[in-house]
C-alpha cells in the first residue's frame, strides 16, 4: 500500500500521533513511518493482516481486497469520497453481497408476548383465576411476497395446580402472500368473525381476499380447540347432570368490507357445517361422554351480518354489528334457533394505549344482546356461560412503559332466560379482568 494512501485513511478516521502503544503486526516495528497508522487501522477493524500476524505492507493487493477496505472505513464514518469514487464498481459488487448477507441475517425475526391476567368472578359466579401466558413469535421471509409466521403459547394457571402448564404448544403456523392479485393466508392462523363477536380462535384452512378500499374476502377452515358447543342440561331423578355438546367440523364464508366516505362498513356470511351432538355426564370430577347414548349427527348454523363502524369525533370511534342465525334441524334434538337466533352489538372506543408510547392511554365499551346461534368462541375476556347473554363491559388501557401495557375491564352479563334446562338460564355473570402484557 502507498504511504500516501494509509495516511490519508489514517487521517480520514481522525488519527493523531502515537493514538495506539500496541503493536498489532509483527512486521511494523515501532519507528515505522506507517506505524500509528497502520495501528488505528487495526484497532477500528478496517485493516485486519494476515494468519501468520504479520501485515504484508510490502504486497501488491487486488481492487477487491482495496473495496473491502474502503468500505469498512466507510462504515467507520471515514470521508474517503474519492476513494469510494474510484472503486465504486467493487464497491458495488461487494455492496450486493454484503446486503445479500443483512437480508439472510434478517430472514428470521424472534418476537415475545407475556401476559399476566387476574380474574374474579361475581354475581351468581364464584371464584377467580390468574395465569401466566407467553407467546413466542417467530416470523420468516420466503420471498419478496410471501412470509412465514409461527407462534408457540405456553399458560401457567396459578388457579389450577393440575393444569399442564410445562406444554409448550404450537398454536399458529401459517404463511401469508400474494398470488396473482390475492391476498393469502394459509395454515393455521387465528380467525376473527364479525370483530370476534362471532369467532375469535384458531382455525386450519385458507383465507383469500381481493381490493382495497372494496375488499371481498372468502374462507374456508376446520375450528381447532374452538368452543362451538351448545349445551344444555338435564338433571334426572337419579342426581346426575347431564348435558348435550354440538361441535362443527367446517366453518366457511365470505365478506365485502367497504370504506363509503367517513364509514367503514361490512356485509358478511358465515355457515359452520358438518356438526355432531354428544351427550356427557359428569361422574363428580370430570364430564365424560355417556356410554349410553350416541353421538348423533347435526346440520349446520348459517350466520349473516352486517356492520358499521365511523369516528364520532376525534379519536372517539362507533361501532355497531348486527347478526342474524337461520335455523337447521337434527335428530334428537332442540333445534338451535329454540336458543334464539339474532344478535346486536355496539362498541364506543376513545384512543387506546400504544406499546411503543408511554402515558398513551384508551377507554372502550361494548353492549352486547347475542342468543347463543350468534356465539361460536367470543373474543371477550368475561365469562359469558353456555347460552347467549345480554350486558355491557366497560375497560380501560395505559402503557405503562414502553411495551409494557395494563389493562382493566369489567363485565355485567346475564344468561338468556329461554324457559328451558339450559346451563346459565338467566344468571347473572360479572366479571372484573387485570391484567399486564410485556412484549418484546
Amino acid at each position: 500500500m502507498k504511504k500516501s494512501l494509509v495516511l490519508a485513511m489514517a487521517m480520514a478516521l481522525g488519527v493523531t500521533a502515537s493514538a495506539y502503544a500496541a503493536n498489532p503486526f509483527s512486521d511494523v516495528p515501532a519507528g515505522h513511518w506507517a506505524y500509528d497508522a497502520v495501528n488505528k487501522l487495526a484497532a477500528e477493524g478496517v485493516v485486519d493482516g494476515y494468519p501468520d500476524g504479520t501485515y504484508g505492507g510490502d504486497k501488491l493487493m487486488t481492487r477487491y481486497e482495496m473495496a473491502q477496505i474502503v468500505a469498512k472505513a466507510m462504515a467507520k464514518g471515514a470521508n474517503v469520497d474519492k476513494l469510494a469514487a474510484e472503486f465504486a464498481d467493487e464497491l458495488d459488487s461487494l455492496g450486493v453481497r454484503v446486503a445479500n448477507l443483512e437480508k439472510k441475517a434478517d430472514n428470521v425475526k424472534v418476537t415475545g408476548q407475556v401476559r399476566y391476567h387476574y380474574a374474579d368472578y361475581g354475581g351468581d359466579l364464584s371464584g377467580h383465576d390468574n395465569a401466566l401466558r407467553s407467546r413466542i413469535w417467530v416470523n420468516g421471509q420466503i420471498n419478496e411476497d410471501w412470509t412465514y409466521t409461527g407462534m408457540f403459547q405456553n399458560t401457567q394457571d396459578f388457579t389450577n395446580n393440575e393444569s399442564e402448564e410445562d406444554d409448550l404448544d404450537f398454536q399458529r403456523a401459517y404463511v401469508e402472500g400474494r398470488l396473482g392479485g390475492l391476498d393469502v393466508t394459509a395454515g393455521r392462523y387465528n380467525m376473527f368473525l364479525v370483530n370476534g363477536n362471532l369467532y375469535d380462535t384458531r382455525a386450519d384452512g385458507v383465507e383469500v381476499s381481493y381490493g382495497d378500499d372494496v375488499k371481498f374476502t372468502a374462507f374456508y377452515a376446520k375450528p381447532t380447540d374452538a368452543d362451538t358447543s351448545i349445551m344444555t342440561w338435564n338433571k334426572k331423578a337419579d342426581g346426575v347432570s347431564r348435558y348435550r355438546s354440538m361441535e362443527f367440523d367446517t366453518v366457511y364464508g365470505a365478506k365485502v368490507d367497504a370504506k363509503l366516505g367517513v364509514v367503514d362498513a361490512t356485509v358478511g356470511y358465515t355457515k359452520f357445517d358438518d356438526g355432531t351432538s354428544t351427550k356427557y355426564i359428569w361422574n363428580g370430577t370430570e364430564y365424560k361422554p355417556d356410554t349410553a347414548s350416541e353421538t348423533v349427527d347435526i346440520d349446520e348454523n348459517e350466520i349473516w351480518n352486517v356492520g358499521v363502524a365511523f369516528d364520532v369525533a376525534k379519536d372517539l370511534t362507533l361501532r355497531a354489528d348486527y347478526m342474524k342465525a337461520t335455523d337447521y334441524s337434527k335428530d334428537g334434538f332442540s333445534k338451535l334457533n329454540d336458543f334464539g337466533d339474532e344478535g346486536y352489538v355496539i362498541g364506543l372506543s376513545y384512543a387506546g394505549a400504544k406499546a411503543s408510547e408511554p402515558g398513551s392511554w384508551g377507554l372502550y365499551a361494548n353492549y352486547y344482546d347475542q342468543d347463543r346461534a350468534t356465539v361460536m368462541a367470543h373474543t371477550m375476556n368475561g365469562y359469558y356461560g353456555d347460552q347467549g347473554f345480554d350486558g355491557y363491559m366497560v375497560g380501560a388501557n395505559v402503557t405503562l412503559a414502553k411495551n409494557i401495557v395494563a389493562a382493566v375491564e369489567w363485565y355485567d352479563l346475564d344468561g338468556k332466560d329461554y324457559g328451558a334446562q339450559p346451563r346459565h338460564n338467566g344468571e347473572d355473570m360479572q366479571t372484573l379482568w387485570t391484567e399486564v402484557v410485556f412484549t418484546f
